[in-house]
């Protein structure tokens, strides 16, 4: 047998591999030992908080704690232990503005581990004593808790012993003390506290028992807050203060009362009840219980019935309010979360029965709100809906309104408003702005904060207006303020035309209260239908103003600006509640030169008064006033004014018909027993028509626009006619036959003028003839003329007339010497005037050169003479009687709004002034002067048969800056001397005094200082041989001795004496008055002794007695009471 093997062991399977878990476990230990350490971590900390060093670590932690109110905690020290029984050390209360409690020792019995189970737990509260400084004054902050805790509270006992309460606060030193406990929890409020003033006066009891499940309510408070109390300063009342609820009954069912009275007179009346949780309330509350005088207040006048009714479960209060008084109606329905602090789908539903307690000259009907809150306080939704069948403000009647919106609150900040608001119609201000703001919408955003109602730029529209609206209203006070920047196109107004307005308004309300608007506007016409105002402007005007409404209800405007074409004007006015306007303005007509004018009544068709200062210099036109008033068919008028030719008065009327021609029909046009009529219409290119003439001058004046150019053709002839103008004119025998075309790039003229026997004022003309010939501003003119006038004169002149320059030669004689302009006047006209080149007249051996400009910006003009007589002189100036040649330069310089300067270098020899009697001794003079803008300087030489018998200088400095350059001269600081030794006529006869004169030697030594209109001049007059001589009276004194001093503006002559022609003597004093630039007065006293004072060919006379001689230096009188020796007479 084969013997078989063993079987091969096999061997057995490797154990399988078992991953090891990483940390063995450990990372449960780590995480068991961190947080043991934690808690020993914390436990440590917690002990050693309730160490020394841990009391006075929570006293600086509390001392650092800065509050967004500004309340700051100090702690002295902190005793004993805090987790149980501790003693706080002064501790002291702060506001922004410091302390304002302190308290030497606060004790505190308490268990903080409470917290932990969401309840605040105190045994014991304690101040033995306290001291009140002040009411605080905290900032206020926009951090809202719940309004009811969300927490439980236990505080067994409470008590402050002895409340020391500074004088400050209520104007007396007062102790107070306060004692209770609260247990609020699960439903259950157990409310004990009492509170009162040493004196008894203060008092302050709360006792509040409410636990359901007991079936158990008591309420029971009472407030007595005198005035200058404790109580009544913490609150802010004025008036003696008192509260009282009490009740009686169970949780189930209880009743009570709420009464308040303020000064002993009922405040506050409520019925209260309690049933199982439902609370409700109602009765009445007194408008004047309401502290202040806002918007609540008015609202509640006089007034406020209260119904209220809810629920309050876990901190929710669900419920209805209803409040109701003569100014509203409001209920409002929802829920209030007391501890979420938010609204629950609150539907407030509002009549406005007076409106004018939100704002005080407001009125309205039918005026309702609703309006819709949900959410919490800090970001509450909201829509509301307002509605209005009325709303008015004063006159302002605004129909069919409503107003919507819907946004939420945004938390910090002001609450955004959405609005959208519409209204049909605007009464009370007429036809026009009613057609303005028909149909009335304006949407924007509106920003409340606290009682400030502010909106963004608000886009305003109607059927006629674009705009933006900006306002601000406090609903506190009622006081508003509206902005309002609008565009109104296209307006029609009826009778004047197409108009487009701008305008920015600002609505505030005045002082005592009433509406007030202002702003300005700008009128733009687009059309104008009235054919008088647009003839008269020229086209299209253009209007700006500032506007201001009255308290009376009117529209003042301020400030008007007009511009047309050919007119601006400024103005003033005011638009009457009627619906009339008045304005009173000033300005200037292109064409008829500064004007004055009032318009009163509708604007369309105003009854108008016109004043025109210088309408037509040509004609002499002046102070032209027209009175226009409407009419059906267009305007009246009448006007009156001054020409060359005399005052003219005129009346008519103007038809202005409707879509035809406006016709102006003058029924009457007169001046010096002239008188025209006619009629003319305004066409666009000028006027047509004509004016007959008649009376003593006859012919007419016709009018046509040819080509757009106005026509101008005159035909008259004179006879024997005068005029009474400023100038009188009288006129043998005259023509005139003119055709003018007055184009604006050149007119045209053909003219001929003949006169025979004319006088115009002093001059006697024998002969006038006048030939005119331009074509486009072209052409010629030729004139002679024959007359005297001072002196005798015989002229020929040619002017060749250019677009820009018109050259003039002339030629003639006057008193019979020749006379010629040597170089030919050239005046060329300049960017802004004329400028006259050099032009040289020759006469009598002498020779005048002129040149100057004459522009918008400066006058200028140079003068040269060499031996020029100065009786060429009389031509401008009649009877003047100066005598003499003249050799030297003058240059004068007026800048326009600036001062003048000049200078003058003159010799003149052989002066002398020829009178109607008298003549005065020729002197050789020369005088240098310099005028700057502030000051004039000047000297003067006397010389006499080759003897210097006088010198004298001026200065007048500083000039002022007022006036015209005769009255800053006679207003100016002087200083002047004047040594005179010669002839006395040399000097006096140069016054134009004739009453009486005065010759023979004199001395003359004078210095004067103070002003020309009021001299104070210092200095003495001799003479011993001098005379003085009437060529009115025939009186002649010889052999005169007298002394005088100047004082003043006077010169006094002290002692005088001379001899009468017959032997007898004359004595006396006598004074002169110097005048500036008004002359000389005098004032002569005189006594007579058998002298002969009159001495005339009809008649003379010899006297004893006084005698007076006075003149003012134009004219002068005699007088006296003397006995009469001798006299004749001649029949």
């Amino acid at each position: 047998m084969v013997d078989e093997a063993p079987p091969e062991a096999v061997p057995p399977p490797p154990p399988r591999s078992v991953p090891r878990r990483a940390w063995d476990g450990r990372w449960q230990r780590w995480v068991a030992g961190l947080l043991a350490a934690l808690f020993l971590i914390a436990a440590a900390a917690l002990a050693w908080l309730d160490t020394d060093g841990g009391h006075s670590f929570l006293a600086n932690r509390i001392a650092a704690i800065r509050s967004a109110s500004g309340l700051r905690i100090h702690v002295g020290a902190i005793e004993g232990s805090i987790y149980r029984k501790a003693v706080l050390r002064d501790l002291t209360l702060s506001d922004p503005t410091g302390p304002f409690l302190d308290a030497p020792r606060v004790e505190l019995d308490w268990w903080p581990f409470a917290w932990l189970s969401n309840r605040l737990d105190i045994d014991r509260l304690s101040i033995p004593q306290a001291h009140l400084r002040k009411l605080p004054k905290l900032n206020p902050t926009e951090r809202r808790g719940p309004i009811l805790p969300g927490f439980d509270i236990r505080l067994m006992q409470f008590s402050v012993g002895r409340l020391s309460v500074a004088p400050g606060i209520t104007g007396r030193a007062q102790t107070a003390t306060m004692a209770g406990d609260a247990d609020i929890r699960g439903g259950r409020a157990i409310i004990d506290l009492s509170a009162r003033t040493l004196d008894g006066r203060d008092v302050l009891t709360i006792a509040l028992d409410s636990r359901p499940d007991d079936d158990r309510f008591k309420l029971d408070v009472t407030v007595n807050a005198p005035r200058q109390g404790l109580l009544a300063a913490m609150a802010d009342l004025k008036q003696d203060a008192n509260l009282r609820i009490a009740g009686k009954g169970s949780w189930s069912q209880w009743d009570g009362q709420l009464d308040a009275t303020l000064d002993g007179a009922p405040a506050v009346d409520l019925v209260l009840a309690a049933r199982s949780g439902a609370y409700s309330a109602r009765g009445t509350i007194e408008g004047s219980a309401i502290a202040g005088g806002g918007l609540v207040r008015r609202i509640a006048d006089p007034r406020l019935a209260v119904r209220a009714n809810g629920t309050l479960a876990n901190r929710i209060l669900d419920g209805k309010l209803t409040l109701r008084s003569a100014a509203l109606d409001m209920t409002a329905d929802g829920a209030i979360d007391l501890r979420n602090n938010a609204l629950d789908n609150m539907l407030i539903q509002l009549t406005l029965a007076r409106p004018q307690a939100l704002v005080r000259n407001m009125r309205g009907r039918d005026v309702q709100a609703k309006v819709r809150l949900d959410g919490p306080f800090n970001a509450m939704g909201y829509d509301y809906l307002l509605t209005a069948r009325q709303i008015a403000f004063d006159k302002t009647v605004i129909s069919d309104v409503r107003a919507e919106g819907r946004g939420r609150g945004a938390g910090r900040g002001p609450l955004l408003i959405p609005l959208a608001l519409k209204a049909c119609r605007l009464d009370g201000h007429g036809d026009l702005v009613q057609t303005i703001v028909r149909n009335f919408t304006l949407d924007g955003v509106l920003q409340l904060k606290g009682q400030q109602l502010v909106s963004n730029p608000m886009q305003v529209r109607s059927d006629k207006l674009q705009g933006k609206l900006i306002m601000l209203m406090d609903l506190k006070s009622g006081r508003y303020d509206f902005g309002l920047d609008g565009q109104i196109r296209s307006l029609f107004v009826r009778g004047l035309g197409v108009v487009d307005l701008t305008s920015k308004l600002r609505a505030v309300p005045r002082r005592d209260g009433s509406f007030g608007l202002s702003g300005s506007a700008l009128a733009q016409m687009r059309r104008m239908d009235n054919g008088f105002l647009r003839s008269l402007g020229g086209g299209l005007a253009t209007a700006r103003s500032a506007l201001e409404l009255q308290p009376d209800g009117q529209l003042a405007f301020s400030g008007l600006t007009l511009q047309a074409p050919l007119l601006s004007l400024q103005a003033d006015g005011v638009r009457h509640r009627d619906g009339s306007f008045h304005f009173e303005g000033s300005g200037r007509h292109d064409r008829y030169g500064p004007l004055q004018l009032t318009l009163d009544g509708r604007i369309e068709r105003p009854t108008i008064d016109l004043l025109l200062q210088r309408p037509l210099d040509a004609l002499g036109l002046r102070d032209v006033r027209a009175h226009l008033v409407p009419d059906a068919d267009g305007y009246s008028y009448r006007a009156e004014g001054g020409s060359t030719l005399g005052p003219f008065d005129g009346r008519g009327v103007i038809l202005l018909p409707q879509g035809d021609q406006a016709v102006v029909r003058v029924a009457n046009l007169a001046v010096s027993g002239v008188t025209a009529s006619g009629d003319i219409r305004p066409l666009p290119g000028g006027l047509e028509g004509q004016l007959g003439v008649t009376g003593p001058v006859t012919g007419f004046v016709g009018f046509r626009p040819v080509n757009d150019i106005q026509q101008v053709q005159v035909k008259l002839t004179a006879n024997g006619a005068s005029f009474a103008g400023p100038t009188a004119i009288d006129v043998r025998r005259g023509s005139l036959d003119a055709t003018l075309l007055l184009d604006p790039a050149g007119t045209s003229v053909t003219a001929t003028a003949q006169a025979r026997g004319l006088r115009v004022g002093g001059a006697l003309l024998g002969r006038l003839a006048l030939n005119a010939e331009l074509v486009d501003g072209r052409g010629k003119v030729r004139g002679s003329l024959s007359g005297q006038r001072g002196r005798l004169f015989d002229l020929q002149g040619e002017a060749q007339v250019e677009p820009d320059s018109v050259r003039l030669s002339a030629s003639g004689t006057i008193d019979k010497r020749p006379i010629r302009l040597t170089r030919a006047a050239l005046v060329t006209r300049t960017e802004d005037g004329w400028r006259l080149s050099p032009a040289t007249v020759s006469y009598a051996g002498g020779s005048l050169q002129l040149a100057g400009e004459l522009g918008a910006a400066s006058t200028r003009v140079e003068a040269r003479m060499q031996a020029l007589p100065l009786s060429l002189l009389d031509i401008a100036y009649d009877n003047l009687g100066l005598g003499g040649m003249a050799t030297g330069s003058l240059s004068y310089a007026q800048p326009r709004g600036g001062s003048p300067t000049g200078k003058a270098e003159l010799r003149i020899r052989g002066l002398s002034r020829s009178g109607l009697s008298l003549s005065s001794r020729p002197v050789d003079v020369g005088v240098n002067a310099a005028l700057t803008p502030d000051r004039l300087a000047t000297r003067m030489l006397f010389v006499a048969d080759g003897k210097t018998i006088g010198r004298a200088q001026a200065l007048l400095t500083p000039l002022g800056q007022e006036g015209g350059l005769v009255s800053r001269l006679n207003a100016a600081p002087l200083f002047a001397q004047l040594r005179f030794g010669g002839t006395a006529d040399t000097l006096w006869r140069l016054t134009g005094v004739e009453i009486v004169d005065i010759g023979g030697p004199v001395s003359v030594s004078a210095d004067m200082r103070g002003t020309l209109g009021n001299p104070q001049i210092s200095g003495q007059l001799a003479t011993d041989n001098a005379t003085i001589n009437s060529p009115v009276t025939g009186m002649r004194l010889r052999n005169v001795k007298a002394r005088g001093r100047f004082s003043g503006a006077q010169l006094v002559i002290g002692s005088f004496g001379a001899s009468a022609q017959n032997g007898g003597s004359v004595s006396g004093t006598g004074r002169f008055t110097f005048n500036g630039i008004g002359g000389v007065g005098m004032d002569l006293a005189l006594q007579a002794d058998n002298a002969a004072l009159l001495e005339r060919d009809d008649i003379a006379a010899t006297v004893t007695g006084p005698i007076t001689l006075r003149s003012d230096g134009a004219g002068g009188t005699i007088g006296g009471d003397v006995i009469l020796n001798r006299s004749r007479f001649t029949m």
